[in-house]
């Protein structure tokens, strides 16, 4: 009888250490992703900007829904001055496009994601237009 009561003891001790380290465990995994989470929801501007003038889209973008097409979408919904016309800009279709998105989705911090346009590109856009968003 002695030996199945050292026995259970010693099985009581190693089941309450591995508890205590599954238990520090999913505390230190809750942490990583409460860190995750916190950082997935920190927001991001995006301008449109030529020379002095500066357009800020409506409704900043949380980390986490910051693509390229949802950028391009965003844009998409501000109107134009020809409705029949989709947007134009150059920047957004060369590498440095996707890298500063890259660049930026890898960061920590609140962003901001400016996009140079040339006249005729930031000119296209119907800026007062109050259907916009």
């Amino acid at each position: 009888m002695d030996v199945f009561n050292v026995f259970a003891g010693m099985a009581s001790i190693i089941g309450t250490g591995f508890a205590l380290g599954a238990w520090l465990k999913a505390r230190e995994i809750d942490k990583k992703m409460k860190a995750k989470e916190e950082r997935l929801n920190r927001k991001i501007t995006v301008a449109l900007q030529v020379g002095g003038k500066t357009y800020d889209l409506p409704f900043k973008f949380r980390r986490a829904e910051f693509t390229r097409a949802e950028i391009l979408g965003r844009i998409g919904m501000i109107p134009t001055k020809n409705p029949k016309q989709r947007f134009e800009l150059t920047y957004t279709n060369t590498s440095k496009f996707l890298e500063r998105v890259n660049q930026i989705n890898d960061e920590g911090g609140e962003s901001i994601f400016v996009i140079p346009c040339s006249d005729e590109e930031f000119d296209q856009f119907n800026f007062d237009a109050n259907k916009v968003f």
